[in-house]
């Protein structure tokens, strides 16, 4: 009975997913990501190499379009249903994880990030094959090829986001306060040289680069000057982003890592829920404190803690156990209206049901450049500068023309020097301050022409006979200085 519930809500996460998935334009970051590709690295600025190998692969058996683009990312997030019951299932009890695979299937964030390459389904399908592999080391079973899996999918999962060395540092404090017996184990040190060289060309990518990978999580990771209502504001964005009973599983998931933890401190040597407690913290502490305002960064952590509700639920005597049950299908049903919801809105700009705020904003974000590409014609002689990264990318996918801005990997790929400047502006940034500081490093300046788009204006100028220097001009026309950021 649970394995055809299990492929039930794989068969729903797989049509919520592949559902007229070529149909929306590419976002600003699937369009960034793809350009990864087209320069292969051992990293890059804001991500190690995982995403662009992802879409490397995805392109080249689907093709360069927005399906090709997408396919292998939605087969990748689907596959994360499965994985998570059974993760949960070993990690904690067959509820634990019916309940991470449910609401894997139907969570927005999950369905978001399912029909948009990002490269958190990649993450999420490496963590848990990770801790799928980790889980009969745990129980005993010490053979030096299952060891080397367990390194070699570490090593994998760390080549794709600089956070998981927060998953690393979970898995370093499990293993010193909770199974010290591990350290004895010539396995364990397989593992761990197999993920450090796996992790090696990261770090010397890095260190070739002055450290623009690291000083760029740093950047985005800086806590202070944070106010309390910019932190209130960040969480209520969080509660938003991810929907009301997502976030309410994440609470009761929240408490079961905090029983975890606590029968973790009683009993070592039952203390596999308390690896997964740990993880979710460990990975969502940081965006809690963290400067940027990406609520999609929880996602990984929220993962780890899902199953973590079968552990309250399994502590329960009998009527309450039904209660909380019947609480759980609620939120679990609720949670799969809003999962729904959001894919409609990501296939027909519409909002039929109540959604997250991410499907809205992912959608403004990619329409209208496929038609304004289609009517565009740069001056000929003029460099094509877009102010945002992603409106630079998606101009360079639609219109088949380099497009420069002012972002640190583009400056590592190069910016070619120029005379003459075609400038793009997309959205509700002001046009005032932009026209008087293209005619301050310019000596001739025309419009902006403007295209009014079905979910945002874009507006073109072009400038010719620059006088200012051209890192002057890149600064004046750098987007986070733009908006004041």
């Amino acid at each position: 009975m649970i394995a055809l519930v299990v492929v039930a809500l794989t068969l729903a996460a797989l049509a919520l997913r592949f559902w007229r998935l070529g149909d929306m334009p590419l976002f600003g970051d699937e369009a960034y990501y793809l350009q990864y590709a087209g320069h292969p690295a051992p990293s890059y600025v804001d991500h190690p190499a995982g995403i662009a190998v992802l879409l490397w692969i995805s392109t080249a058996f689907g093709g360069r379009s927005e399906l090709g683009l997408r396919w292998l990312n939605a087969l990748l997030s689907t596959g994360c249903v499965p994985l998570a019951y059974i993760m949960g299932r070993r990690y904690v009890n067959a509820a634990g994880g019916l309940i991470a695979a449910a609401a894997v299937a139907f969570g927005p964030v999950f369905v978001v990030t399912g029909r948009v390459a990002f490269p958190d389904s990649l993450h999420a399908v490496l963590m848990l094959a990770n801790l799928l592999a980790l889980v009969p080391l745990l129980e005993g079973r010490d053979e030096r090829g299952r060891w080397a899996l367990f390194g070699f999918t570490l090593a994998l999962l760390l080549n794709v986001k600089l956070s998981s060395v927060f998953y690393a540092a979970a898995l370093a404090l499990y293993v010193l306060f909770w199974r010290t017996d591990l350290l004895r184990r010539s396995g364990l040190w397989l593992a761990a040289g197999i993920a450090a060289l796996g992790f090696l060309p990261v770090i010397a990518w890095n260190a070739t680069n002055d450290w623009a990978g690291v000083r760029w999580a740093v950047a985005q990771g800086n806590a202070f000057g944070l106010t309390p209502l910019s932190r209130t504001a960040r969480l209520h964005h969080a509660w938003l982003y991810h929907t009301p009973p997502m976030a309410l599983m994440g609470l009761l998931a929240g408490l079961g890592a905090a029983v975890a933890l606590w029968r973790g401190t009683r009993d070592r040597r039952a203390s596999k829920p308390t690896l997964l407690a740990l993880i979710g913290a460990c990975l969502m502490l940081p965006v809690l404190l963290s400067n940027a305002n990406n609520a999609r960064n929880l996602m990984l952590g929220l993962l780890a803690w899902l199953p973590l509700i079968g552990l309250l639920w399994s502590g329960l005597a009998r009527p309450w156990s039904r209660l909380f049950g019947g609480a759980v299908a609620l939120l679990l049903t609720w949670n799969a209206v809003y999962g729904v919801g959001t894919a409609l809105e990501m296939v027909n700009y519409r909002e039929q049901l109540p959604r997250s705020i991410a499907a809205r904003s992912v959608t403004q974000d990619a329409a209208d450049w496929p038609e304004f590409c289609a009517g565009f014609s740069p001056a000929p002689g003029s460099v094509l500068y877009a102010v945002g990264y992603s409106y630079a990318a998606q101009v360079q996918f639609y219109c088949g023309v380099p497009t420069y801005t002012n972002v640190p990997q583009l400056h590592i790929w190069g910016i070619p020097d120029f005379d003459a400047l075609t400038v793009i502006v997309a959205g509700d940034l002001p046009p005032e301050p932009i026209d008087a500081l293209l005619r301050q490093d310019f000596a001739e300046v025309s419009g902006p022409t403007i295209t009014s788009g079905t979910r945002k204006p874009i507006r073109v100028w072009q400038a010719d006979g620059r006088r200012a220097p051209v890192e002057q001009v890149l600064e004046d026309l750098d987007y986070l200085r733009l908006v004041g950021e």
